[in-house]
Order: structure tokens, then C-alpha cells, then sequence
């Protein structure tokens, strides 16, 4: 038997992980976590060294969105915990299966003057959906009994988003177990589907087939070739608009997967064109704002939308339906029962769709080297079957206004929409996959999560690409910051930072190239290259966001 921990609960946390199909860990150093990374690596657990506990949880978050295993991350006592913070927001937003565990000091000591002690039990609020907090290395059987019911009871929870167990841990922190064989209890809870009843279904059928305008909005999700398959069903029975974004990762099915492309450039006399008289909603955050401000806007229609939760995400103001129920089934049986019929609306609708992006390429063959210009140019390279991680907040956007290739899986941290993380997950994403890993990166969100790379085990097939135009450009994008008297300071942020020296400080293959580079050379030699490497492309601060405004009015006008 490999050697492990003398203290019983890093033991029972080691194997009841495994149990619950927990076999990735991130491990952020410390000592009063020794215990647990002793006990984990006698388990043999896929282990990972992140110093920076940040990056760390957020790595962790990456390697679970490729097929929804659970991956866990510890830490060391104190403000280790509080770093955390950030990916157990976004984990909860995105329903990401994230096991945050947290070694921690005596409660006894708690308040006491201790080191590295602060009140860890609760850190993490609302957006937590299991917590344990174990007793302090158990004497008896109850307490036994207790700390394994309680971080059971947590774990049961994970299918839906991040759970944290807390464990104290006394000294000696480093004594071997030299005792018997043990067996742990595990508890499990199958999976269950939830379903509506006969009544329930056969209304809302009724209903959707009454509805002239029936639009589907799909917001972040992952890839789900069950749903994929369930829409394409009922689109060729009876058509609806389809709304989607790269994120949804629904890109085989004919809609509007461009929605500020087409939202944004409607001329007055279409601007009534896209109101449904029937909204269905589902999947996760929406990145386009466009689209949120137009439904709103836009006459009385009915709101249905299909969540996992409690919460009512009434987005538009007119949410009428919070549908608890699983969509692939729903819209499997809409489009075994409903009956056949064309949408002349949709006709329409795709019709200048079609038009839009024939608008698109003809603005962007004649467009000036700009971000808009590098990203057409940098899309189509992509190396097929990529997955594809875009940064907050430029970044995701640009990627909104293309036509989706279908090959490509689409990822971005939209949770909670921070700058914080994006380089992490989509190492943590590299390191659970053998797919080819892209992260399109901002040069803010770049250098704000540059302790991603300060891993031990980088992975060798993910390439990171900069976009460089020197300052936090979205702000010149959006209304309102370019008016602050210090814009440059406090809201872009301009700066002259040389993002070669974070390759350089992580001996990471690094290029840079500008206006006066050949792009597409450039991109295929990046492309070809074995191993993780760097790409900066420099590209105009201020020009940029006048191209994107002047691509924005070229399609509205012409």
C-alpha cells in the first residue's frame, strides 16, 4: 500500500473523491494542506502544482468542461481560501462540477492570533450548492460517521455547479499511516430526469403551434448532440428562429448565430422584424447585450425558459413559464407530436441574415488592419476540431459578428463575464483533452492571469494567441467610458507592457507581429509549430474601435 496520511479525514476525502469520479486535482502548496496531498497522491490522483492558488482554481474549472468530470482543487489555510473566490463564482454561473477543498487551521484557534487563520467555514456565500465542514480528526465512530455523511452530502451536489468541503487539520501535519486496510461507506444518488406530466406538455404543445413567431434563444452550454439532434427534428417539422452564439455550440441548425451582427445593424423599417409572439430561452449567461436591450424593447410576447434551478431568470421582463425540466426531452417529444408546417417568418428573417453577411464579407475585404481584421484572419487558421477559449471582453465579442465553423467547440468564461481566469481554464481545458486548445486573449486578460503558466505540467497542445492593441479597447467600444475626463487611466488603461517577457519568464515560445507582418504566413507557421507557444499580434488602440463602428453602419446602410 503507498504510503498516506496519518489523519483520518485526508484519508476519507482521498477516496471518497475517487468514488465520486473526482480524479483530477490542482494543487496549490501550502502546508496545513500537506495531509491531503499525501493522501490524494497515494490514491494516485492526476495531480497538478499551481503556486498561485487563483490560477489554480480556475485550471481546475477547465479541466471539467471537456466531458463534465468533476475536478477538485485544495489549498493551504487563511486568504489561500479567499483566492478561490473568483472560479467558485464563475463554476456556479456556469453549473461547472468544481470541488474546492480547504485545509484549515483548528476551530479552536479561529480569532485567536493563530497564523494564517480566518473564518473559512461560509467563504464562499450564495454560490456555493454543497458545503461540508468536517470535525477536527475524529476520536469515535459519530464523528467518523459524521464527516463522512457531510462531505458526501456535498459532493452529491456537484452535477450542478461547485461544492466546498473545509477540513481542519492539526499538527503533526506529515506522520504516515501505518494501520490497517480501511473501507470508506460511499453514498450515492442516481441521476434522474425530470419530465412534465401528460396535461403540462400537451398545453404547451398546443401553444407553440399557435405561435406565429416562435424564436429560440440559446445562451452558453456546452456541446449536447442530444439537444443538436432534438432541434434539427422539430426545425424540419415545424421552423422556428434559432438565436445562438459561438458559446451555444449549436452551430449545424439554420438561425442567427450572429446576433449583434444582425441586431445591431437592423434598419428602422426591420426593426419589428425579429419580435417573436413565443420566446424560449435556455442554456447559461447571453453574451450579447444588443439582444437583451431589443427583447425588452419589443412588444408583449410569452417567455419560456428552462432552468436547472430555483432561480427565475426573467432576463426580458416577461418571463411567463420557468420550465424545470431536461430540453433535449422536451423539444424531442415537441417535434414527435407537433404538426408539420412552414414559417414564412423564418423566410424572411433568414433572408436577411443571408444578406448580412454578404454585407460582412464585402466590409471586411476592403477593411484596414484592425482587430476586426486580425480576428477574419486568425478564425479561419484555427487548426480543425479546435476548441476554442475567447477572453473577456473584446475578445468574446469580435468572435460574435463571423460565421461559425461547425467543427470548432466553443468555450469562454461567461459566467460571470470577469477578465480574471481566461488563460488558466483554457490550460485546465489543454490538460483534460487531446484536441488541439486555442485561447484567443486580450493583451489586459492576458497579463492579468499570466500565473497560469507557473504550472508543472503545461500542456502541449494549446496555443495562446494576443491581441495587443495596448489597453483595455473594449471601453472604446462600448458607450459611455470615452467620455470620463481619465478614460486612458482609469478606464482603458493604456499601457506599454512587453508581453514577450511573460514567455520569456515562463521559457515559453513566443512571436510577435504587426501591421507590417503577412498575417496569414504568420498564423500558419504559429499553427504548425509542436507545443505550447505564444502569439502577440499587435494591432491600432484607436483606429480599431472606429473600423468596428464604421462595420457596424456599412451593414445598417447598405
Amino acid at each position: 500500500m503507498a504510503k498516506t496520511s496519518s489523519l483520518y479525514n485526508a484519508r476519507l476525502l482521498a477516496h471518497i473523491l475517487k468514488a465520486h469520479h473526482c480524479e483530477q486535482l490542482v494543487v496549490a502548496p501550502g502546508s496545513r494542506n500537506a495531509p491531503l496531498i499525501q493522501a490524494c497522491t497515494a490514491e494516485g490522483f492526476e495531480t497538478y502544482s499551481i503556486p498561485d492558488e487563483r490560477a489554480a482554481a480556475f485550471t481546475a474549472l477547465g479541466m471539467a468542461l471537456e466531458d463534465g468530470k468533476p475536478a477538485a482543487v485544495i489549498c493551504t489555510s487563511g486568504s489561500a481560501a479567499a483566492n478561490f473566490l473568483p472560479a467558485v463564482t464563475e463554476a456556479y454561473y456556469q453549473k461547472v462540477p468544481l470541488v474546492i477543498i480547504t485545509a484549515d487551521r483548528p476551530k479552536e484557534w479561529i480569532g485567536q492570533g493563530a497564523g494564517q487563520t480566518i473564518q473559512q467555514e461560509g467563504i464562499y456565500g450564495k454560490h456555493i450548492l454543497g458545503e461540508a465542514n468536517l470535525i477536527r480528526e475524529p476520536q469515535d465512530e459519530l464523528s467518523r460517521q459524521y464527516n463522512l455523511r457531510v462531505s458526501q452530502e456535498a459532493l452529491l451536489n456537484l452535477h450542478k455547479g461547485p461544492v466546498h468541503i473545509n477540513v481542519p487539520f492539526d499538527e503533526p501535519l506529515y506522520n504516515e499511516y501505518n494501520g490497517p486496510e480501511e473501507h470508506f461507506r460511499i453514498i450515492r444518488r442516481p441521476a434522474t430526469e425530470r419530465h412534465l406530466n401528460e396535461r403540462d406538455f400537451q398545453d404547451l404543445k398546443s401553444r407553440f403551434e399557435a405561435a406565429e413567431r416562435p424564436m429560440i434563444l440559446v445562451g452558453q452550454m456546452s456541446p449536447n448532440p442530444a439537444l443538436e439532434k432534438a432541434l434539427a427534428l422539430l426545425m424540419e417539422k415545424r421552423p422556428f428562429l434559432l438565436l445562438s452564439e459561438t458559446i451555444s455550440n449549436l452551430n449545424n441548425i439554420p438561425g442567427v448565430h450572429s446576433i449583434d451582427r444582425m441586431v445591431n445593424t437592423l434598419k428602422d423599417e426591420d426593426a419589428a422584424l425579429l419580435e417573436p409572439d413565443l420566446l424560449i430561452s435556455l442554456g447559461g449567461e447571453i453574451v450579447s447585450k444588443m439582444v437583451k436591450a431589443y427583447l425588452r424593447k419589443a412588444g408583449d410576447f410569452e417567455h419560456w425558459h428552462f432552468t436547472e434551478d430555483e432561480i427565475f431568470k426573467d432576463t426580458f421582463h416577461k418571463l411567463s413559464l420557468n420550465l424545470d425540466c431536461k430540453a433535449s426531452w422536451f423539444f424531442t417529444h415537441l417535434s414527435e407530436q407537433v404538426s408539420p408546417r412552414p414559417n414564412p417568418w423564418l423566410k424572411d428573417v433568414l433572408a436577411l441574415e443571408k444578406s448580412k453577411a454578404d454585407k460582412h464579407q464585402e466590409f471586411i475585404a476592403n477593411c484596414q488592419y484592425s482587430d476586426l481584421k486580425a480576428y477574419d484572419v486568425l478564425l479561419n487558421h484555427l487548426p480543425k476540431g479546435t476548441a476554442l477559449h475567447c477572453a473577456n471582453s473584446a475578445g468574446i465579442r469580435y468572435a460574435q459578428l463571423f460565421d461559425q465553423r461547425t467543427d470548432l467547440k466553443h468555450y469562454a468564461n461567461r459566467g460571470t463575464s470577469g477578465i480574471d481566469g481566461s488563460t488558466s481554464t483554457a490550460v485546465g481545458h489543454a490538460l483534460s483533452t487531446a484536441a488541439p486548445v486555442v485561447l484567443i486573449s486580450g493583451d489586459v486578460a492576458f497579463q492579468y492571469d499570466n500565473a497560469a503558466f507557473w504550472n508543472d505540467r503545461l500542456p502541449s497542445n494549446l496555443k495562446v494567441v494576443v491581441i495587443n492593441n495596448q489597453g483595455g479597447n473594449i471601453f472604446r467600444i462600448i458607450k459611455g467610458p470615452d467620455q470620463v475626463e481619465s478614460f486612458e487611466r482609469f478606464q482603458e488603461t493604456e499601457h506599454q507592457l512587453n508581453l514577450g517577457a511573460v514567455a520569456a519568464m515562463y521559457n515559453l515560445p513566443y512571436t510577435c507581429v504587426d501591421e507590417s507582418s503577412d498575417l496569414d504566413t504568420e498564423l500558419r507557421r504559429f499553427f504548425e509549430k509542436a507545443g505550447l507557444a505564444i502569439l502577440e499580434i499587435k494591432t491600432p488602440r484607436k483606429e480599431s474601435p472606429e473600423v468596428l463602428k464604421s462595420y457596424f453602419s456599412y451593414l445598417k446602410e447598405h
